[in-house]
């Protein structure tokens, strides 16, 4: 069961990071399996020997949501905005007891997380509010060549990093820098000068982000759960959906609230058991 849901996750992993405000890494949290994704991205060979199959099958769900949703989603957010937000909001709310769970195997939380927790929710919102603001606005302008190029291997690098961190999103940092229509196009034409580049720069930031998130929580696990349950909170404000009111769209968009954290809550009852 559970190395078939590894598909599942995956796929909404890889939806997430179609979608500007969705975070990959959030959900990863929500679901379960955020240590064993970073071990693998860390290029841990022991840990990707005895989660194989799982990985294997995460790997191919993501792809399938890169690839094969980024229609779909991209066509859900624009016809059922308020309904699939909810959605996705009641994912992030129903993960949210399991998140908390895993953090206190060891330990309860003490008065001093809340420091942790207080920096990564306002990391989360302060990001939201700047991009509110306007100030992130900037047009892309397409130059061929190695600098073209350079500046597609880099903006990948701090993506992925964003990838890897919960609440953050990784497509957010592409809107920030002015290149999200570039790779949404990218990816829709299967534009490999741009591809290509973009996947070297992802893989390596992958790798560091990973590693950079297994050292912290080694020696300050208590305190890094902390500020991941503040990031995974401020993520919910970006998606509270414009048009929410008294209308069949709300209406309709709670029973996909319910059904999103009725999801999540069955999930981390299987993954906790």
């Amino acid at each position: 069961m559970r190395n078939f849901v590894g598909f599942i996750y995956g796929m909404i992993y890889g939806v997430a990071h179609i979608v500007p405000g969705l975070s990959g890494g959030t959900f990863l949290v929500i679901f379960g399996c955020y240590d064993v994704v970073c071990e693998a991205f860390a290029l841990n060979i022991t840990a990707i020997r005895k989660n194989f199959l799982f990985l294997m099958l995460f790997g191919i769900g993501t792809m399938g949501g890169l690839i094969v949703f980024a229609h779909i989603i991209t066509f859900l957010f624009v016809n059922f905005a308020i309904q699939t937000n909810l959605f996705f909001m009641g994912l992030i709310l129903g993960g949210i007891p399991l998140i908390s769970k895993i953090a206190t195997k060891e330990e309860r939380f003490k008065p001093i997380c809340i420091v942790p927790f207080s920096l990564g929710l306002a990391l989360v919102v302060s990001l939201f509010l700047l991009e509110r603001t306007g100030l992130f606005d900037v047009e892309a302008t397409e130059t061929a060549g190695l600098i073209y190029t350079t500046r597609i291997v880099f903006y990948s690098f701090i993506a992925a990093i964003a990838m890897i961190m919960p609440g953050i999103s990784g497509a957010f940092i592409l809107v920030v820098f002015g290149v999200y229509d570039i790779f949404m196009e990218a990816v829709r034409v299967m534009d490999f000068t741009v591809i290509v580049p973009a996947a070297i720069g992802i893989l390596i930031g992958i790798v560091i982000g990973a590693k950079l998130v297994l050292l912290l929580l080694h020696k300050f696990k208590l305190m890094v759960y902390s500020a991941i349950i503040g990031m995974v909170a401020g993520s919910i404000i970006p998606l509270l959906p414009e048009g929410f009111g008294i209308n069949i769209a709300t209406l309709t968009g709670i029973v996909f609230l319910i059904l999103g954290g009725s999801i999540a809550l069955f999930m981390g009852k299987k993954e906790a058991a």
